[in-house]
C-alpha cells in the first residue's frame, strides 16, 4: 500500500517563500493603481488554483468547472454587501461559504461517478452557468452585470487617503487572505482529514475497508474546494466593484485547470507555481509581440497578442517539459511498502 507522510517545508520552499514575499513587498514601490489592482487580480487568482487543487490533487476528484465557484462567490459577495447592507468582511466570509454549499450540491455526483464522467459533468455546468445566472438579475445583473454601490475602503487609522492608499490597502488585504487560506489549506491537507482524502484519492475501496467515510469525505472536499474558488470570488468583488456573467466563462475554468496542472497537483505551492507562470507565459507573449521589423515571422509572433494563443502554447510545452508539473521537478516518488 502506498505510504502518505505528511508534506513539510523544504529550505528551498522556504527560500521561495522569502523571495516571494520580498517581491510582493516591492510592488507597490513601482507601480501605479492600476498596476497594483492587475497584481492584486493575479494574487487572488491563486485561490482558485489552488481550490482545484483540493479537488482534483488531493481528493482525485476532477473538476473542470471551478469559474462556476468564483462567479457564485462574487454574485452572492455582492448581494450580501449591497443588498442586505452587511460589513465586508462578513459578506466576503457568506460569499465563501455559500460557494462551499454549492460545491457540496454538485458534489453529490462525485458518490457515483468519477474519472472522464465527472469531469464532463462539470465542464457542463461551466457551460450552463452564464445563461443561467442571466435568469437571476437580483443577484447577477442580468445581461448587462451589476454594479456594487458599496465600497471597500481603508479604515480611518490607515494612512493616506489618497487613491494609491487605498490600492495598497486592498493589495495588501488580497495577499493576507490569501496566505491565510494556504496556510489553512496546508494544515488541512496534512490533518487527518487531509489523509482520508489522498487515501480515497490512491484507492477508494481500500480508504473504506480502513473506515474512511467516503460519502463524508467527498462531499467535505468538494465543498473546499469550491470555497477557496468562492473566496477568490468575493476578493474579486473587493478589487472590482461589478459583477457579470461574462467573466465566467468555460474557458475560464479550463485554464484554472490547466494552471493546476502546470504547476503540480497534489502540492499547496504547485498552486502558486502555476499562477506565477502562467503570468510569466503571458508577460513574455506580450513581449515577443512588441518586437517589429521581423517581416513574415512578425506575423507569427502577432498572434501572442492573444492571451488563449500564449497560454495554450504554453501549456504545450510546459506538459512536455515538466510532465509532473512545476513543483514536482524535484520531488521525490513516493515509497511503496
Amino acid at each position: 500500500m502506498t505510504s502518505i507522510a505528511p508534506q513539510r517545508f523544504s529550505r528551498l520552499g522556504v527560500f521561495g517563500v522569502a523571495l516571494a514575499l520580498g517581491g510582493l513587498a516591492i510592488i507597490p514601490f513601482v507601480t501605479s493603481t492600476t498596476g497594483l489592482r492587475q497584481a492584486s487580480q493575479i494574487i487572488i487568482s491563486v485561490l482558485a488554483v489552488l481550490g482545484v487543487n483540493v479537488a482534483t490533487g488531493y481528493g482525485g476528484m476532477i473538476s473542470l468547472g471551478h469559474g462556476v465557484f468564483i462567479g457564485v462567490g462574487a454574485f452572492a459577495t455582492g448581494y450580501y454587501v449591497d443588498g442586505l447592507g452587511l460589513p465586508w468582511l462578513l459578506a466576503i466570509a457568506l460569499g465563501a461559504a455559500t460557494a462551499g454549499l454549492s460545491g457540496a450540491l454538485v458534489g453529490l455526483p462525485a458518490l457515483r461517478i468519477k474519472g472522464i464522467h465527472l469531469a464532463l459533468v462539470t465542464l457542463g455546468l461551466a457551460i450552463v452557468f452564464q445563461p443561467l445566472s442571466k435568469r437571476f438579475p437580483k443577484f447577477s445583473g442580468g445581461v448587462s452585470g451589476k454594479g456594487i454601490e458599496a465600497e471597500f475602503v481603508a479604515p480611518s487609522w490607515w494612512p493616506g487617503d489618497t487613491r494609491m492608499a487605498t490600492a495598497v490597502y486592498r493589495y495588501l488585504f488580497c495577499i493576507v487572505i490569501v496566505g491565510l487560506a494556504l496556510w489553512a489549506t496546508w494544515n488541512l491537507v496534512n490533518s487527518r482529514f487531509g489523509r482520508s482524502m489522498r487515501a480515497i484519492r490512491d484507492n477508494d475501496t481500500a480508504a473504506a475497508v480502513y473506515g474512511v467515510d467516503l460519502i463524508s469525505a467527498r462531499l467535505q472536499t468538494f465543498a473546499v474546494s469550491a470555497g477557496l474558488a468562492g473566496l477568490c470570488g468575493a476578493l474579486q468583488v473587493v478589487l472590482v466593484p461589478f459583477v457579470s456573467q461574462e467573466k465566467f466563462t468555460p474557458q475560464q475554468s479550463l485554464v484554472i485547470y490547466a494552471t493546476a496542472v502546470i504547476g503540480g497537483l497534489g502540492t499547496i505551492w504547485g498552486s502558486v507555481l502555476g499562477v506565477v507562470a502562467r503570468t510569466a507565459v503571458g508577460a513574455a507573449g506580450e513581449a515577443a509581440a512588441g518586437v517589429d521589423g521581423l517581416g513574415p515571422i512578425g506575423e507569427v509572433f502577432d498572434l501572442l497578442d492573444e492571451p488563449a494563443f500564449v497560454f495554450g502554447v504554453g501549456l504545450i510545452l510546459l506538459t512536455f517539459l515538466f510532465p509532473r508539473g512545476l513543483a514536482g521537478i524535484k520531488r521525490p516518488k513516493r515509497i511503496s511498502n
